[in-house]
């Protein structure tokens, strides 16, 4: 009894998780940004490259004036090393005078001594000229002292200068590292900019076609030129292939498939009112057929149909807008104009690959 209510209990928690999960699946929309939002991120991109630019700037003033002191402190420091070996040089030539001076007055010992007495007048001499010897001695060692406390010092100064060269060579590397970074930051931020403006610039394009499709000022007339407001032909756009009629039924389209059906006539018959009414024929009776789908984007966006929904052309066409003309031939086509040369015909292809049909600008038509 109580696994049948284990059980149970593990089926209920198993439907529960399972609609949580369908429900978080179908509930992970993510709408394309509107022309409002890229225009901030753009403006937003726009002020941090600006940003990086002035830190980048600020970081090469920084590093040219490290650089400056840099080689002031390595001129410095060259010239301490040329004054502490002046300075050895100093002492070592006090050093070997005094020496002299001791071995000239004490290598003959007691003898200089005792010349020193013979020669003297009088005990006042003696004490004067050994006095004399005396101060010698003091000063060379006196010197002696001071040209070392010299080298010494001069020694201390090269080695603070040194360090403070080490110091700044380790700034010089960081500042260096960051303009590195700052430049690895300013390249992605500018790429990522030109990536938002291309975004925006596309997004303002389809607003505008959009405007315009909806703006009857472009749409065209719902009878193809050449054809009366009653119906009846007073004139033959093509020669050879017969002309318009408006046998054929109308329908509702929103301005998005209104401008989709205008941008694929412009891409497959060009300029041509005539060959894009003919290919709008072409459309208008699959879409009636139970063999195609039933609406004007599902007939163009049928799998490998029409090749400009895969080679990037009928995209550029939407990004900068239909022609007028063939915004008046899709909407002419909604209204019901057909033209009479094909108006049994389910398909086409250009006319340079040898197809048999009836040829209406450019494509032949069966």
């Amino acid at each position: 009894m109580k696994s049948t209510k284990k059980k149970r209990i593990l089926r209920a928690a198993m439907c529960l998780t399972c609609a949580v999960t369908i429900a978080s699946v179908n509930t992970s929309v993510y709408a394309e940004p509107s022309t409002n939002e890229l225009e901030g991120k753009t403006s937003d991109l726009q002020g941090e490259l600006n940003d990086l630019n002035s830190q980048l700037s600020a970081l090469c003033d920084e590093l040219d004036a490290t650089s400056s002191k840099i080689e002031e402190l390595s001129a410095a420091v060259e010239k301490s090393k040329l004054d502490v070996a002046a300075a050895k040089l100093n002492e070592d030539a006090q050093y070997d005078a005094m020496k002299d001076r001791i071995k000239f007055m004490y290598e003959g010992g007691s003898a200089s001594l005792l010349e020193i007495l013979l020669s003297s007048e009088n005990m006042a001499d003696f004490l004067n000229k050994a006095e004399f010897v005396t101060n010698i001695s003091t000063y060379d060692r006196q010197m002696l002292d001071e040209l070392q406390t010299a080298r010494a010092d001069i020694e201390k100064k090269q080695g603070t200068l040194e360090t403070q060269q080490e110091e700044l060579a380790g700034l010089q590397s960081d500042l260096k590292s960051k303009q590195e970074a700052l430049n690895a930051k300013i390249s992605s931020t500018s790429g990522e900019l030109s990536e938002y403006s291309a975004q925006l610039e596309r997004a303002k394009a389809a607003a505008a076609a959009s405007r315009t499709a909806q703006d009857n000022s472009v749409a065209g007339p719902t009878t193809a030129p050449g054809k009366t407001d009653d119906g009846n032909n007073n004139s033959n756009t093509n020669g050879n292939n017969g002309g318009t009629v408006n046998n054929g039924g109308s329908i509702d389209a929103n301005v998005s498939d209104t401008a989709l059906f205008a941008a694929i006539l412009e891409c497959e018959a060009g300029g041509s009112y005539d060959g894009m009414l003919a290919v709008a024929t072409v459309i208008m009776n699959r879409v009636a057929s139970p063999s195609y789908p039933n609406t004007i984007s599902g007939v163009i966006y049928q799998s490998g149909q029409f090749a400009p929904t895969w080679d990037g052309s009928l995209n550029r066409v939407l990004a900068r807008g239909p022609s007028q003309s063939a915004y008046s031939a899709a909407q002419a086509a909604l209204g019901g104009a057909r033209h009479s040369a094909v108006l049994n015909c389910y398909s086409f292809n250009a006319a340079w690959t040898g197809a048999s049909g009836v040829n209406v600008g450019g494509n032949v038509f069966w």
